[in-house]
């Protein structure tokens, strides 16, 4: 039997195949809609979870004052400003506006390049000065060796919140990150035992585990004897028990978990899991004397800007350059002599 001309495939129609190109060619009545195309260029769950939390934010302050946007075009420069100018009077974090409207531009430039608007109008909306010298939340050390040691490791769940402040306080891991591990992510690479880090912005970084990581993390998996974690199995699981299953640990018990111990131990200040990764960063700059590009990488930082503001080295006078600088030692040693 002879395979059908190019001419017959063309008249065998798919109707599910045309449902999707009629549902897909019709116009958009929500701004949901083009919120949903605009998150599809990313791969991340975490970002397209920050950015839809971003726009919904957005979009429900224009409706409180009864402006219902539908698409691109309707925003216009003066919403955003407003917007700008109400979170800055309820007293939002600098860094914390500056997110919310990078996001709003970002959905905004996405517009102009899938041509629905023809340019942006918020580029002429000034942004907050992000404020760079942030509060330093970091634990000394006498205080991390005693959240390490706090909890009680004869119960699994001491272990697993030892375990947690230990890849915390030791590898510097955004809590996002911390509860993402898998037991495929840790591996063997040239000699060194290894663990793959997705991170923000889905860049991959590579850290090797020192052997006191290593052996808490052979010794946490070794309470798995009857069903062992293997494989895509989540390193820090979401059982109390001790049995594996498929639910990871949850970010807010981690949150929960960093300030229980720290309010037991009486350390009174302000923490949470970031202090925990501000430490890891503080105490490879200032006392282990660490390059800061090599602190940026072991951190994940694109920019060493960001790193820099862990660096209490710089507020450090005794060490300042300006005893350097001396412009006179070849006459001072002519005068001596």
């Amino acid at each position: 039997m002879k395979p059908p001309k190019t001419t017959d495939l063309a008249l065998i129609r798919n109707p599910d195949l045309a449902r999707k190109f009629q549902n897909a060619g019709k116009n958009k009545a929500f701004i949901d809609d083009f919120i949903s195309d605009f998150l599809c260029q990313f791969i991340s769950n975490d970002t397209k979870i920050a950015y839809i939390k971003d726009l919904k934010s957005f979009f429900a302050f224009l409706r409180s004052g009864d402006v219902i946007i539908t698409h691109p075009r309707q925003i216009e420069a003066f919403h955003f400003q407003l917007y700008r100018d109400e979170l800055i009077q309820q007293g939002r974090a600098s860094a914390t506006i500056a997110r919310r409207l990078v996001s709003i531009r970002s959905f905004m430039k996405w517009s102009v390049a899938m041509k629905l608007i023809d340019s942006n109008p918020l580029d002429s909306v000034k942004l907050p000065k992000v404020q760079t010298e942030a509060e330093t939340l970091a634990f000394d050390d006498k205080e991390v060796v005693q959240m390490i040691s706090a909890p009680d490791v004869r119960h699994h769940r001491g272990r697993t919140h030892r375990l947690a402040m230990a890849l915390l306080f030791n590898l510097g891991l955004r809590r996002s990150e911390l509860v993402n591990v898998r037991m495929e992510h840790i591996y063997e690479d040239r000699g060194h035992t290894v663990l793959r880090i997705r991170g923000k912005g889905d860049k991959v970084r590579v850290i090797p585990l020192n052997p006191y990581v290593l052996s808490e993390i052979t010794r946490y998996a070794e309470a798995f004897k009857v069903c062992p974690l293997e494989g895509a199995d989540f390193l820090l699981q979401g059982s109390d028990q001790g049995r594996k299953n498929k639910t990871p640990m949850n970010g807010s018990t981690i949150y929960r978990l960093i300030n229980k111990y720290a309010k037991n131990l009486k350390i009174n200040k302000r923490v949470s899991p970031h202090s925990c990764r501000a430490t890891a960063i503080s105490h490879l700059l200032d006392t282990q004397g660490r390059s800061i590009r090599d602190v940026a990488t072991f951190a994940g930082h694109t920019n060493i800007t960001t790193t820099e503001r862990y660096d209490k080295r710089r507020g450090n006078l005794d060490k300042s350059a300006a005893y350097g600088v001396n412009y006179f030692e070849d006459e001072e040693t002519e005068s001596a002599s």
